[in-house]
């Protein structure tokens, strides 16, 4: 393979997903399209200085779309977050390594099927060009593919085989994907043994795609035991579409529904979802999103965790509490909002979720949602929110004291630029790291 045929790849990968390209193939105004990857100014200090806190809008304007800065080698991480040499009397965190476990070609996600192996749980990792695998029981088994429904997606634009699920009992596998024409798909496949049952996969749902990106992807069963699914607003630039404040549509919003099939339906809507009994499509749950690029839920405390990515200046993490029944109706706020800087338009609602944590396009330009860790490999990170950013690859801690302030921290390790794509748990609570340089990684302590 030439050199130019490596870079072409590249930029290629760059600009694949959601997380990736934030408009559309023929508007050069955003920088998520171009291939390039922003400065990691911040990222030099060990901590960034992003604006924290659901404190509401702090600007009137609507931003402009910026010049795309030149990338720069990623800076090695400062011994504390605020970039300052730390006292010599100060202890040092064990340092963090990611240990490679398996190649495969653009992993894409990973779930642990639940019930079958004590302690761990069977990994399955997804792959965008429609496949799933089953890892071996050590890391020196090579992978077994278990599905294969290439040939019901295709690879271009942000397209591709996004997410899978297992049921809670482990009986039957979720996908979701992009069909052919585009169109987002959930389909249920029940298993055989280890393997999923490609030839008889049931449509649950189906949500036509006006563009080719924005198509979020993720899918996960909640600990409410529902099937919750996030869809992007469509594509393009802008909101383009009209569809972030648009409860008549599924686009941008985040779908809780039971996929048991009801009668002459392919699932039914559990009774106390917000919109079941007034205006609005009855299987939203959040509305208001740009593209979630991940949402995953605490395993200790089942809050919700949402990111979602940015057009222009913020990426942003939005926190649900348990506690407050994960706000049912909330607005994420797309288009009104990025990050928590005005949009566009004035209105300001009152069902409005301003994000826990935001962080500028100085730090990176596509967020990968991840997990909070409650393994027992890293005992410093248990209560963590692992994520990271796709296009500087850089993998961050970040907590949230009781009086909502947000602090995020270097945790020394990174993958390629342009490679970040998400995050996987074990049934132990282990994480793990998928790039797209091919490669499925394990977070541990350094040896």
């Amino acid at each position: 393979m030439t050199i130019w045929v490596r870079l072409l790849a590249v930029a290629a990968a760059i600009c694949l997903l959601a997380i990736a390209c934030g408009g559309n193939d023929d508007d050069d105004g955003d920088r998520r399209e171009t291939g390039a990857t922003p400065t990691a100014t911040a990222a030099a200090t060990g901590l960034a200085t992003p604006k924290t806190g659901g404190g509401g809008p702090t600007a009137n304007t609507t931003p402009e779309p910026g010049a795309t800065p030149s990338p720069t080698d990623d800076p090695e991480p400062e011994p504390t977050d605020d970039g300052q040499p730390a006292p010599a009397n100060q202890p040092q965190e064990p340092s963090l390594a990611l240990t490679p476990v398996v190649s495969l070609p653009d992993p894409i996600a990973m779930v642990a099927r639940p019930g079958t192996s004590i302690g761990t749980g069977d990994l399955y990792v997804a792959t965008r060009d429609g496949r799933v695998w089953l890892l071996g029981a050590n890391d020196d088994e090579p992978p077994e593919m278990v599905l294969d429904i290439g040939d019901l997606t295709t690879t271009d634009c942000e397209k591709g085989l996004l997410g899978i699920a297992f049921s809670l009992d482990g009986s039957s596998l979720y996908a979701h994907y992009t069909d052919l024409r585009g169109d987002n798909q959930i389909v249920e496949y029940p298993m055989s043994g280890h393997r999923a049952r490609g030839d008889q996969g049931r449509t649950v749902l189906s949500v036509n795609e006006p563009a080719c990106n924005h198509n979020g992807g993720h899918i996960a069963f909640g600990p409410d035991g529902y099937l919750w699914i996030g869809f992007g607003d469509g594509g393009g630039r802008n909101d383009m579409f009209n569809q972030g404040q648009n409860l008549n549509t599924l686009l941008a919003t985040l779908v809780r529904i039971d996929p048991a099939p009801d009668g002459g339906s392919a699932y039914s809507i559990p009774t106390d979802n917000p919109f079941a009994d007034r205006g609005g499509r009855a299987e939203i749950w959040h509305y208001g999103t740009r593209n979630p690029w991940r949402f995953s839920f605490d395993r200790a405390t089942d809050d919700l965790w949402i990111a979602d990515v940015g057009q222009n200046t913020w990426e942003e993490i939005h926190v649900l509490s348990a506690a407050d029944s994960w706000a049912p109706g909330a607005n994420l706020g797309w288009p009104l909002f990025e990050g928590d800087e005005r949009f566009s338009g004035t209105a300001t609602p009152d069902d409005l979720d301003f994000p826990a944590y935001v962080y500028h396009h100085d730090d990176g330009c596509s967020i990968t949602g991840g997990h909070v860790y409650r393994g027992s490999a890293i005992p410093h990170l248990v209560g963590t929110y692992v994520f990271g950013d796709f296009c500087v690859g850089r993998i961050w801690g970040l907590t949230i004291d009781d009086q909502g302030v947000a602090t995020r921290a270097d945790l020394g390790v990174s993958v390629p630029d342009g490679t970040l794509v998400s995050f996987g748990e074990d049934a132990a609570g282990e994480l793990y790291i998928l790039s797209f340089d091919g490669t499925v990684y394990r977070l541990e302590l350094a040896q």
